[in-house]
Parts: C-alpha cells; sequence; structure tokens
C-alpha cells in the first residue's frame, strides 16, 4: 500500500507558501510515514532604480530583518512502548532574490520527518 499527499499553500497575500508531501508505505509488517515541507516567507522588499545597484546594495537596506544565517539540525528518537523510530531533520535561515528590480528578503524552514512503526499481527 502507498499513499501519497500533496499540498500547496499560498496566503492571500502572497508573502507566506508552503508546499507539502505526506507520503505512507506499508511493507513486510511496516509501516513509513513521511512528510517533506517547505516553507517561504517574504520578510521584505527593496525596489532598486537601475540594476548596477544590485551589486552595492548593502544587508543594511533591509532594515526589517537581521541575515541569518543557515542553520540546521537532526533529531532521532526511539519509543519502546510502542515500537516507533522517528527522524526529524530541519534546515532554516535566509536568502535573497531578485525580481526585475525588486529584491526579495526571503526566510525559509525545510523538514523531513520519517516514521517508522511495526503494524502488529491480528
Amino acid at each position: 500500500m502507498r499513499d501519497i499527499i500533496f499540498r500547496a499553500l499560498t496566503s492571500k497575500t502572497n508573502k507566506k507558501q508552503d508546499v507539502c508531501v505526506q507520503e505512507a508505505i506499508e511493507k513486510d509488517g511496516i509501516l513509513a510515514k513521511t512528510e517533506r515541507r517547505c516553507r517561504y516567507f517574504i520578510m521584505d522588499k527593496v525596489h532598486v532604480e537601475s540594476i548596477e545597484d544590485v551589486g552595492q546594495l548593502s544587508e543594511a537596506k533591509f532594515n526589517n530583518v537581521p541575515y541569518k544565517k543557515r542553520h540546521y539540525y537532526v533529531l532521532k528518537i526511539h519509543n519502546n512502548k510502542t515500537s516507533e523510530d522517528r527522524l526529524l531533520c530541519k534546515i532554516a535561515g535566509t536568502l535573497y532574490a531578485v525580481f526585475g528590480k525588486d529584491i526579495y528578503c526571503i526566510a525559509y524552514v525545510h523538514s523531513f520527518r520519517i516514521t517508522f512503526t511495526v503494524i502488529p499481527s491480528i
């Protein structure tokens, strides 16, 4: 058995986007559930008059948001009572995107979760 769910949500103001793929696979008495999720938030926008200004633009023009370096963590959990193993990987940070004469400061969070569960036999 294999189930796949795909969601792509965008806020009405187009400042937030959430893309999620969930998958459940059952094989040999083990249920594996995975979730891949990408969330993006437009934190600030700066308009430049000419393309040459893009290279000279400093991070100081983005007054609302300080630049954050990418950071990540991995968490592994084992539960003996329920015979369940979980793994969570998460990456978060800030990036800049140039579209025409606008520069966007975008914060992002990417996560990957996987859960293995032993299905009790009847």
